[in-house]
């Protein structure tokens, strides 16, 4: 048997129906050969994964995750560092010929490399729509037939365009690998077959048991030896760290903290930022950010006193900019908005603002991981506070430099324990500009912003952090107001529970105005469906997280933003039966205010609507038209004891 521990063979196909996996060759990765190709529209699953280094196969566990063998992904020798890859690589998935167009071709943007074991976790930039991931199985057991998979060399081609498989008998079980024989069926594994799956084919859904890591290469194309023996990873045992390793929970720092503030030069040079221009700023290793193991950031974005009317984008650094503004602003205001961002391969987020001369300050206040934190549960929206008319605490308003400490029971949907809490906050009846802090109470204050609010009524998401006893006190910097708070979910006592935030591109679902478009009539009401703007299947959204854009309002309103499902209505229109989650001023140009909601689900109750669709209702006596970014969603969360 070869010594050197061979790589999936870069651009390599398969030699059979098998693939290789015993001395997977340094960087060259292995393919089944001694077989013919799939039939169309089986072992989707199977994955194509090449950067610079070569070619290896890959198995997709999760619509956004594949997991393949360490060595396929870096020099022989070398580690795979968790975090973003070091060199672009890219998945083809759910094309099983590659001359083909079906299917997708996907950036890895982040990986998890298991601590002892020749296996990595690769995250996709979208999830891979209209593909089934491949379940784990089972242990495999001595003299059992597994099927073989991968995209390697074959005995008659280098480069095969077409996915092989194979069958192997089983010889040999241990801890952490296992041994296969392709000789009764004159299947091998190859180079270019590196990494990909080991399979139970029974008469139900096919089964993940091991991956291809070393083999003979017997049968393969130029290869002289004849033992068709491979060494497969195991990952039969891996399902509790692959479902910890693809959660994305959420930590909330103890205090916020400054990546930028253009004012003072904190985060980049101090000077205004004019339009057109781009600030980038670091993100990790900053204000109690860790330098490793960090997706994602929750950002307090706040434009300040800007000379036109203008907008602001943030973005992960090094990335391409997307089309929808993160925050719009009006000229002489300041006002913020909350915003999850991924960070960027360098470790860096990206501010842009479109026109206009404005100062620009970036506070953080938490982070999401895969290592700690909670998970997150969306909830179906409710009014916990109402300081207008006592909901929740006693009424009147918060006084300039006054506080309110609000309880937030399990009667409101918050289990006892709740560390963090998603909210929309409302301040109304502003006679000017100010801020807003929150920190749990009888705990260590924390001054930075978690609002920024302009004359009038200013609405926004946040996420604020609660005492043991479930409660917040709200600081209130600026002319005395009252405040109004609407719950949209909380973050669970541990990873394990809730259901972790699948970040994606910022991907633009409704804009009213294309083409030509009409707005929002007054009562006028819309579906829209998130799952299938990214291609997820039914039932796999539970919840998302989205910005809502409200454009030229004709007349002063609030929107309501719900699962789609059946509504009571009269003649004059729908009947407000959620808490509004954006409210808006005739005359604004424009507001954007991120916000999580739940989602239809097809769970048999009529009540519950379609899958992944929300219903977002115009009560006002005017029109608007509406911008609807999609920034990511959660599955179905966990619930205690399963």
């Amino acid at each position: 048997m070869r010594t050197t521990r061979s790589r999936l063979a870069k651009g390599s196909a398969f030699v059979a129906v098998v693939v290789a996996a015993s001395t997977i060759i340094s960087a060259t990765a292995q393919a089944v050969s001694g077989v013919s190709p799939v039939p169309a529209g089986t072992y989707l699953f199977t994955a194509k994964i090449q950067s610079d280094l070569g070619a290896c196969s890959a198995a997709l566990v999760d619509p956004t995750w594949v997991i393949t063998t360490t060595s396929c992904l870096t020099s022989e020798g070398q580690p795979v560092v968790a975090g973003p890859p070091t060199r672009p690589t890219t998945v083809t998935v759910g094309r099983t010929d590659l001359t083909s167009t079906a299917g997708h071709v996907l950036s890895v943007t982040s990986l998890v490399p298991h601590p002892s074991r020749n296996v990595v976790l690769a995250q996709l930039d979208r999830p891979a729509s209209g593909v089934t991931p491949i379940a784990l199985g089972a242990a495999a057991t001595v003299g059992e037939q597994l099927m073989a998979a991968g995209f390697g060399r074959t005995a008659t081609e280098w480069v095969p365009n077409k996915l092989h498989a194979g069958a192997f008998a089983v010889t040999a079980v241990a801890g952490q690998t296992l041994t296969i024989d392709g000789t009764d069926n004159a299947t091998t594994l190859c180079k270019g077959d590196a990494g990909g799956p080991l399979v139970r084919a029974g008469s139900g859904a096919p089964q993940l048991v091991a991956l291809h890591d070393r083999s003979w290469q017997g049968g393969c194309l130029a290869e002289s030896e004849t033992r068709r023996t491979a060494t497969e990873v195991r990952v039969d045992d891996l399902g509790g760290w692959i479902a910890q390793s693809t959660r994305n929970s959420y930590v909330a720092l103890a205090s916020g903290g400054a990546l930028l503030d253009t004012r003072s030069g904190v985060g980049a040079p101090a000077g205004l930022r004019t339009g057109g221009s781009t600030t980038t700023v670091q993100a990790l290793g900053v204000t109690g950010v860790p330098t490793t193991g960090v997706t994602a950031v929750l950002v307090d974005v706040t434009a300040i006193n800007p000379t036109q009317n203008s907008y602001m984008i943030v973005y992960p650094g090094g990335s391409t900019r997307p089309v929808t503004a993160s925050i719009n602003a009006s000229t002489g205001e300041t006002i913020s908005t909350t915003q999850v961002v991924k960070v960027g391969s360098n470790g860096t987020i990206s501010v842009y603002n479109q026109g206009g001369s404005m100062h620009v300050r970036i506070d953080v206040h938490g982070y999401f991981t895969n290592s700690g934190g909670g998970g997150l549960v969306a909830v179906e929206h409710r009014r916990v506070v109402d300081t207008r008319n006592g909901t929740g605490t006693t009424t009147g308003t918060i006084p300039t430099n006054g506080s309110r400490t609000f309880t937030l029971a399990e009667d409101d949907g918050i289990p006892a324990g709740t560390s963090n809490v998603l909210l929309e906050a409302v301040v109304v009846g502003a006679t000017g500009g100010g801020y807003l802090t929150a920190s749990p109470t009888g705990g260590t204050a924390d001054p930075s912003s978690v609002l920024d609010y302009a004359s009038g009524v200013t609405a926004q998401g946040v996420a604020v952090k609660l005492s043991s006893t479930n409660q917040v006190t709200f600081v209130n910097r600026g002319p005395a107001v009252h405040l109004v708070l609407t719950l949209q979910g909380y973050v669970a006592a541990s990873p394990t529970m809730g259901a972790d935030l699948r970040l994606t591109p910022a991907t633009q679902v409704l804009d009213t105005r294309a083409n030509g478009g009409a707005p929002i009539k007054a009562k006028g009401e819309l579906s829209v469906n998130l799952a299938t703007a990214i291609g997820l299947p039914p039932n796999a959204m539970d919840g998302a997280l989205i910005s809502i854009t409200v454009i030229s309002p004709t007349a002063s309103g609030v929107l309501t933003v719900e699962h789609a499902g059946p509504y009571a209505s009269t003649p004059d229109g729908p009947l407000m039966t959620n808490p509004s989650v954006s409210n808006f001023t005739a005359g604004h140009h424009a507001r954007t205010t991120m916000m999580v909601t739940k989602v239809g689900r097809d769970d048999g109750s009529f009540y519950n609507g379609q899958p992944g669709v929300v219903r977002i209702v115009n009560f006002s006596g005017g029109t608007v038209h509406l911008v609807v970014t999609l920034h990511g969603w959660f599955n179905q969360p966990a619930v205690a004891g399963s």
